[in-house]
């Protein structure tokens, strides 16, 4: 897909201008399939942060994510991340990638401002108004 120059380093320099607005959080970008997004099932991811002391994976923060939008450069996807520890939301928005074999497929890479300030070990579980995925098999550290 033809993307404009220049788009990725406008993306991370974007990013760490938020990271410092932010009081120095780190932000990272997290590349993630999300299967049945182009059929409209799904209606936003919950990352889930391993904790040190429970050993269990417990909520760290939500993002929304928009419908696509289809410009002459190819599709974007609007994001809102939001914390469960109640900082405010940040909206977002990046370049989706359609699987050629299964279109309602996507991969997104997001930008994730960790909600403490902290990295750590990450999996995610998709949304929608039915309900929730379970888990993802695969974790990130960061």
């Amino acid at each position: 897909m033809h993307r404009p120059r220049g788009g990725r380093a406008r993306r991370l320099l974007a990013a760490a201008l938020l990271s410092l607005a932010l009081g120095g959080c780190e932000s990272t970008e997290l590349t993630i399939e999300i299967p049945s997004f182009g059929d409209g099932n799904v209606e936003g991811l919950w990352l889930w942060k391993l904790s040190e002391t429970t050993g269990q994976y417990e909520r760290s923060g939500r993002i929304a994510l928009s419908a696509p939008q289809s410009g002459p450069e190819g599709e974007t996807l609007d994001y809102l991340e939001d914390c469960s520890n109640g900082r405010g939301g940040i909206g977002h928005r990046t370049w989706l990638e359609r699987s050629p074999g299964d279109p309602a497929t996507v991969t997104v890479a997001l930008v994730y401002i960790p909600c403490d300030g902290l990295g750590g070990t990450y999996r995610a579980s998709a949304y929608n108004q039915a309900g929730e995925s379970a888990l993802s098999a695969t974790a990130i550290a960061f």
